[in-house]
């Protein structure tokens, strides 16, 4: 019993955090009328800026695969609980 706790403590979490930031909108510039596409991939939106229909279907396509890393951290998190309910068993 010592040995299974002893291998217990010895197992150190893993951190890992994913994060996605994506806005977009079309504006008119108080101006001139004129719409504009503007886009950010940072929270604070510190690199909002005008972009073309095809830079935003960029954006998306990066966010699309950013995704694939959300899925990755739920499936390791589920095999660590699930490995751990298999030694506490």
């Amino acid at each position: 019993m010592a040995e299974r706790n002893s291998s217990r403590t010895a197992v150190l979490p893993v951190e890992r955090a994913v994060s996605l930031t994506l806005e977009a909108e079309v504006m008119t510039d108080a101006d001139t009328g004129i719409p504009s596409l503007i886009a950010s991939t940072d929270p604070q939106l510190h690199d909002l800026a005008d972009v073309s229909p095809a830079r935003l279907r960029e954006m998306v396509a990066a966010a699309r695969a950013r995704l694939a890393e959300f899925e990755r951290l739920a499936d390791e998190h589920e095999a660590r609980v699930l490995a751990q309910l298999e030694v506490a068993a």
